[in-house]
């Protein structure tokens, strides 16, 4: 399902209308905040931050940074043989671990990215879902 966003200017760096589920409740939530009808809203999808983060290549690096410390150059080339395959199945293994402990810990991403696609005004907003299909979900 998508979700959407409001604020007052699309280039805002930090979008404080939403998460909504729909523009209708963005449009509420705009009113609420005083907006008029006739004052200018721009409206964007969320973006959920997706931890997609190359974890075991910082991890196979630290550990030869460590190693080199540890013994000197008597660690040279460990590793080496490690392919893009390996890191790929070593990521696969440490994602669903590092989003398991945000979990716990409380700590999953609260923020998202917005991808804006209008600035109308309040009427006008309210007047985008007026030519979906019954039943149907907005995709501007």
């Amino acid at each position: 399902m998508k979700r959407y966003a409001w604020t007052r200017h699309s280039d805002d760096e930090i979008w404080y209308g939403g998460p909504c589920d729909s523009i209708q409740e963005c449009v509420r939530e705009a009113s609420d905040e005083g907006y008029q009808s006739d004052e200018t809203l721009a409206l964007g999808y969320i973006k959920d931050y997706n931890i997609d983060y190359d974890f075991a290549f910082d991890i196979v690096e630290r550990l030869c940074e460590d190693a080199y410390e540890e013994v000197g150059e008597a660690s040279d080339g460990w590793l080496d043989s490690v392919k893009r395959p390996h890191l790929d199945t070593l990521n696969e293994r440490i994602t669903p671990i590092i989003k398991e402990w945000l979990k716990e810990i409380g700590e999953t991403p609260w923020f998202y990215a917005i991808e804006p696609f209008t600035s109308c005004t309040l009427k006008e907003a309210l007047e985008l879902n007026k030519d979906k299909p019954k039943g149907g979900k907005l995709d501007v």
